[in-house]
Formats: C-alpha cells, structure tokens, sequence
C-alpha cells in the first residue's frame, strides 16, 4: 500500500517527488512513509486528500508540512 501511496502523490499534477525512503513499521499496525515532495500546499493537500478516499477502511494518511 506504501508504494501506491507514494506512487498516486508522485503522479498527481502540480507534485514533483524529490525523494523517498523505504517504508518502515513504527508500531503495530503502523507504517511510515517518508517523501519529500515539491508544489504549491493546495496541489499537495487535494493529493493528499484524493490518497485518503482510495485507502481501505481502518487505514489512514498523515501529511507532516516541510519547511
């Protein structure tokens, strides 16, 4: 699921994917995605917000804003 995360965000317009690490468990159930990505905040909110409608139920998508 981590790769089509990341692979919806890297194909979404207005985002350029700059780098990815591999996915990591951080506890149980829970996996970290770590990306760095490149666009305006509303281009990288309504990827984001389009990747939370095709998770399955139970699953969720946390955006953490660079600087």
């Amino acid at each position: 699921m981590a790769l089509q995360v990341a692979t919806e965000l890297a194909d979404a317009d207005g985002i350029d994917l700059i780098s990815s690490e591999p996915p990591s468990t951080v506890g149980e159930g829970t996996v970290a995605l770590t990306v760095v990505v490149e666009g305006t905040e509303r281009a990288v909110a309504e990827a984001v917000s389009r990747i939370r409608e095709l998770l399955p139920g139970g699953t969720s998508l946390e955006a953490l804003g660079g600087g």
